[in-house]
């Protein structure tokens, strides 16, 4: 039974036909046992009719010599039937007596089985001969006259026996043949009222390559008329929704595209302007020493702080991005400083947990998420204050800390870090809530208030949470 499990199993389209054949086999083959039987039946009404009949004639003639009590009369009439026969051949005859004595007995052959007396209670009867195919039947001599006796006689039926296995082969095999074509015809019949079912279920089954393709409704049957329209409905919903995801795919692959250019415009604007006003200021003051040694630094630091901008671009959308480390961190300062000179703000960092080690994050995305929320912070803040930055490295995770002395949050900046805002001055900080939500980290903002222990009376101070990835490398 074990091996049983492993046989392939029949697909339903194939099952239904072939239980409605082997019904149809089953119902014919009851049918036959039932003819068999009432064949059966009726050639033992017909043997025994006949035992009857012979018995009447046979009574007749041997009547006169049982009511004489001449024996020697009772054996010649016996004897003259048991050589005179028309179609009926007798084996036995005998005439008994109530009390179950034979008053004459004659045998066509000497091994012929003996005569079932017990049996001779009833009036008249027939038994089927255990021994030999012949047929038992006996009746009184006289319905009136009990007394007179019983008249035995053994029928030969083999020709009966013979006709009735040749009439049951006969139709046995008619049946099996008519049940088998009747199955086949069954089987074609369900598998024809099937065949919108089965095109149906390979429709249903086409391949990934192959799209769904809506079924012609061409049946009269209303059931599978409305099962073939709520296909075709779906078949057609289907195409809606595949033509509504690569609509939003598209939108929102130039959605990326266009945040992404935005963000990197939004970048090195900033280093821009500062080199367009060191080349104003050569331009201007150019002969003095002290002008043209600070406004080439300023220059220099620019340049650097759109190298750190492209490279920080490349390895945040570049697979196979580097591990975060100190100097990632420690690159914001240079990157920065340009607009933090223009802007008379200073910026503080301080990193702890960080030394020798190598952190499971991207270093392009972490350094391009503290670098929007410095320059936000710079821009928020008043001239002469100060920008705190802190990193600090845990067991599980990077926290990074901006603080400010600006007025809070404006509407849209807030909207922007809840990823709400794409544009305006809400960029910055919409690039960091997309990178913090793609490197599965948590983004908050807090209104500071005098005694905290930054030390920053007003302000705010936006705090990231960035868990380690499974390759942490501590060495």
């Amino acid at each position: 039974m074990h091996h049983l499990h492993h046989l392939p199993r029949l697909p339903l389209t194939a099952r239904i036909p072939l239980a409605v054949s082997l019904l149809f086999l089953a119902i014919s083959a009851a049918l036959i046992s039932l003819a068999l039987h009432g064949v059966s039946r009726q050639f033992d009404r017909q043997v025994a009719n006949l035992g009857q009949v012979y018995l009447d004639g046979l009574s007749a003639a041997i009547l006169p010599a049982v009511r004489a009590d001449d024996r020697t009369q009772m054996v010649d009439v016996l004897n003259r039937a048991l050589d005179t026969h028309l179609g009926v051949v007798d084996r036995t005859l005998a005439v008994v007596a109530a009390d179950h004595r034979l008053l004459a007995h004659v045998a066509r052959y000497p091994e012929v089985e003996p005569i079932p007396l017990a049996s001779l209670a009833d009036t008249s009867g027939t038994l089927i001969s255990a021994r030999s195919e012949g047929v038992w039947t006996w009746r009184l001599l006289d319905d009136a006259r009990p007394a007179l006796g019983t008249l035995v006689a053994n029928l030969d039926v083999s020709d009966f026996h013979r006709q009735r296995q040749e009439l049951a082969w006969e139709l046995g095999l008619v049946g099996l043949a008519i049940s088998l074509i009747g199955a086949v015809l069954c089987f074609g019949m369900a598998r024809r009222l099937q065949r919108p079912i089965i095109s149906l279920t390979e429709a249903l089954r086409a391949g990934p390559e192959d799209r769904l393709r809506p079924m012609r409704v061409d049946t009269t049957d209303p059931e599978l008329k409305e099962l073939l329209s709520a296909y075709n409905w779906m078949v057609q919903s289907a195409r809606q929704r595949e033509a509504l995801t690569e609509r939003n795919a598209r939108i929102e692959r130039e959605a990326v595209l266009g945040r992404m250019s935005a963000a990197l415009a939004h970048e090195v604007r900033n280093p821009l302007g500062g080199l367009r006003t060191a080349v104003q200021t050569l331009r201007q003051f150019g002969e003095r020493e002290d002008v043209r040694s600070e406004s080439l630094g300023f220059i220099e630091r620019g340049v650097q702080a759109l190298q750190a901008v492209v490279d920080a671009s490349l390895r945040t959308f570049r697979p196979g991005a580097a591990l975060l480390h100190q100097e990632d961190i420690a690159d914001i300062r240079l990157m920065v400083g340009a607009q933090a000179n223009r802007a008379g703000v200073r910026v503080e960092l301080h990193c702890e947990g960080m030394q020798d080690r190598r952190l499971a994050l991207p270093a392009g995305a972490v350094r391009q998420v503290l670098l929007n929320l410095v320059l936000n912070a710079i821009q928020a803040s008043p001239r002469g204050e100060l920008v705190q930055v802190f990193a600090r490295a845990g067991r599980q995770a990077l926290t990074l800390h901006v603080a400010d002395r600006g007025n809070g949050l404006p509407p849209a900046a807030r909207r922007a870090l809840l990823g709400a805002a794409t544009d305006g001055d809400g960029m910055g900080l919409g690039i960091v809530a997309d990178l913090t939500t793609t490197m599965h980290g948590r983004l908050r903002a807090t209104r500071m208030a005098t005694g905290m222990a930054t030390g920053i009376a007003t302000g705010t101070r936006i705090s990231v949470r960035l868990p380690y990835g499974p390759q942490e490398d501590t060495a």
